[in-house]
């Protein structure tokens, strides 16, 4: 009866073991993050979760801290991150790191972004995170089962046009292209007081709207296209749109001076002649200079503006 209980107490030992060996331990990071994406945020093509994306070709980057909380020393070998493109990237030690009970200790993994033939750009990626660890700090030593530490679904590999699609949606998507079309004509200097400007907009939000439908569908270049377009318009009208309305405020600054010349002149001429036909007249006469210097500093505006290149269509 007692070899029957010593063998069968063997026999459960020894599956625990290789149960241990086998099961990852679960023992989550305590903090984790990124380090310097690409891009991080929203990305339409790949719906609306926000992603962690990097450049293919470039360098990504995994750090986290983590605190052994095992109750024994955890001697670990290898910082190791596997993607659903079926891959594992690993971060070996070249002497085994010990870290003992209560310690917390930060760590890094990093290696090179596939290119997009072999992770797609198409949807983001599922990965994985763990710490290998062994029994002893010497050879022979047992491999025991690898520590999950974290995981994700929300890495993106970005070929250099997907990037340069979500650098320009982002900024365009900032535009408030509705309240800039209904903004009153009779606003002071209004973009849509100036019809070039308002023509530009419009055409800018016209390549938006394309390009953003065709960034949706997936097609990168064709998209990058349009939102360039759209971007280049856009900046283009407002700088027209401060060129124009600068120089109708230069304008009646010059017709407010000449009204307060107007005003002082009519006081000084009361005072020393009292004629009021003659203070009349010069009033007449200053304040028709006015409005000639802002007839004037429109045309010597359109004289000096640069003659700008014909913007893309």
């Amino acid at each position: 009866m007692k070899e029957r209980m010593a063998t069968t107490l063997g026999l459960l030992s020894l599956s625990l073991m290789l149960i241990a060996m086998v099961t990852p331990v679960r023992a989550d990071a305590t903090h984790a993050a990124w380090v310097e994406p690409a891009y991080a945020g929203i990305d339409p093509a790949l719906g609306s979760a926000s992603i962690v994306g990097y450049l293919t070709g470039t360098n990504w980057n995994f750090s986290f801290s983590w605190t052994n909380d095992q109750g024994v020393p955890i001697n670990i070998t290898d910082v190791r991150v596997y993607f659903d493109w079926g891959k594992n990237y690993t971060s070996s030690y070249s002497v085994i790191n010990q870290i003992m009970p209560g310690i917390t200790q930060t760590f890094a993994v990093y290696n090179v972004t596939p290119p997009i033939t072999e992770a797609p750009e198409l949807w983001a990626h599922n990965y994985y995170v763990y710490l290998d660890h062994v029994n002893d700090t010497a050879t022979p030593y047992r491999t025991w089962n690898p520590i999950y530490m974290t995981s994700g679904s929300n890495f993106a590999v970005l070929s250099a046009d997907h990037l340069e699609c979500l650098r320009l949606w982002r900024r365009l998507n900032g535009v408030n292209w509705h309240g800039i079309s209904s903004m009153s004509t009779s606003a002071a200097y209004s973009p849509t007081s100036i019809t070039k400007v308002t023509v530009m907009i419009e055409k800018a939000h016209a390549k938006y709207d394309l390009g953003y439908s065709i960034l949706q569908a997936k097609v990168f270049g064709q998209a990058k296209t349009y939102l360039t377009d759209a971007d280049t318009m856009y900046s283009q009208a407002l700088d027209i749109w401060d060129e124009r309305g600068t120089a109708y405020e230069d304008a009646d600054l010059n017709n407010t001076i000449a009204q307060t010349n107007l005003y002082n002149a009519q006081a000084d001429a009361e005072r020393k002649t009292g004629d009021a036909a003659l203070v009349n007249a010069y009033g007449t006469l200053l304040f028709g200079l006015g409005w000639v210097f802002i007839g004037l500093g429109v045309v010597v505006y359109g004289m000096k503006k640069p003659k700008a290149a014909p913007p893309p269509t």
